[in-house]
């Protein structure tokens, strides 16, 4: 009885000091700033719904199910997901409006002068809104948009993928809705956009990954970069022996910096006491891998990054991370990396006590203001 008493009063103190990372309610992590988070969560009655973040204070977006994109223009918060009933939504200070199109997901928002723009897609291929008005990308078709843009001058952008005749994933823009541009892959590979930054508000940069061939697991997921139509992959951090891929999830330019949050994802070290492989949160700078503090280890690994913005000299990161091990199953809870540390969004005193999973979220979206 002793031993196993020992354990745990061990894994509970071990638990109580992972938790003291949470983000305290109002901190500020960047004087002056506010940090804008986009997400999903328990709420005090027990429900996951969609939720947004201000300097770690939760704010329950109605009748949402999931939340993944959010921004701020002339102090209204405007956020991009999915409805109750799992269709494409956007909320502007809470307040919900849905659009047209079934069965579908809003995945970006951007706001530019008077006019609102969400990508996304519904049962019938992918697609923008504008205003609310639903402009089709791609008709019949599996396809998916994931980000836009607007240019200085502007020119909307949407990335994502569409698949070709030969059954391949292709990588894309589409410009203003009626022109669509495909992004080089290896030979063979497919691929897919995730996010979109621009330079200087004029050149456009694409962040997502490919598939590359490789001697040992034959087609590995690579984070890469698209500068208008030129291609850069992104280094795995290993062997692809060790490593069987990487994802680019967001990219963010900071000055001349190009910055893309992902995560890797390897196979874990066969004969390892407990779990290993899965997951694990990284950012690139300028092709450059950092490592991003790592959550509780489980099957599913460490945890992955989302979305990342820079502010003057502080890197900023939102995505999840494992807090508890027990059976080691994963369950993620939302987080922001602040200059690479690990700070949890949720708060148990915020949650029901009876609620096993309370910690189960997600951080999707990114703004600094």
């Amino acid at each position: 009885m002793k031993k196993y008493f020992i354990i745990i009063i061990t894994i509970f103190i071990y638990s109580c000091e992972r938790d003291s990372s949470s983000q305290s309610s109002g901190e500020q992590l960047i004087p002056g700033r506010k940090i804008y988070i986009a997400g999903s969560s328990y709420n005090s009655s027990g429900d996951m719904t969609a939720c947004y973040w201000v300097d770690g204070v939760r704010n329950e977006l109605s009748g949402g199910a999931w939340a993944t994109d959010i921004t701020v223009s002339n102090g209204d918060v405007y956020i991009s997901g999915t409805s109750e009933n799992y269709d494409a939504c956007y909320w502007i200070n809470q307040k919900r409006y849905d659009l047209p199109g079934q069965g579908g997901e809003a995945e970006a928002i951007a706001v530019y002068e008077d006019d609102i723009y969400v990508a996304g897609w519904y049962n019938n291929g992918s697609c923008y809104w504008k205003n609310g008005q639903r402009i089709d990308l791609t008709i019949s078709r599996d396809s998916q948009a994931f980000a836009i843009g607007v240019r200085n001058n502007g020119s909307v952008y949407i990335g994502g993928y569409y698949m070709n005749n030969d059954h391949y994933i292709i990588p894309c823009f589409w410009k203003d809705g009626n022109s669509r541009t495909n992004l080089p892959v290896p030979n063979g590979g497919d691929g897919e956009v995730y996010d979109i930054a621009f330079m200087d508000g004029n050149m456009r940069y694409y962040g997502g990954y490919v598939l590359k061939t490789s001697n040992f697991a034959g087609y590995t997921p690579t984070a890469a970069y698209w500068r208008h139509t030129t291609r850069t992959n992104l280094p795995l951090a290993g062997s692809t022996m060790d490593i069987y891929g990487a994802i680019g999830q967001s990219i963010t330019i900071n000055g001349e910096d190009i910055y893309v949050a992902g995560y890797r994802d390897w196979f874990g070290d066969t004969g390892q006491e407990g779990p290993s492989g899965g997951y694990t949160p990284q950012y690139w700078k300028n092709g450059e891998i950092h490592d991003l503090e790592e959550g509780m280890r489980t099957d599913f690994g460490t945890g992955a990054a989302y979305d990342i913005k820079i502010s003057d000299a502080d890197i900023v990161v939102v995505g999840v991370a494992p807090r508890d091990t027990i059976n080691n199953i994963s369950l993620e809870s939302a987080c922001v990396w602040f200059n690479g540390e690990l700070k949890y969004l949720l708060d148990q005193d915020n949650i029901p006590e009876d609620l096993d999973d309370w910690m189960v979220s997600t951080a999707k979206g990114l703004y600094i203001d």
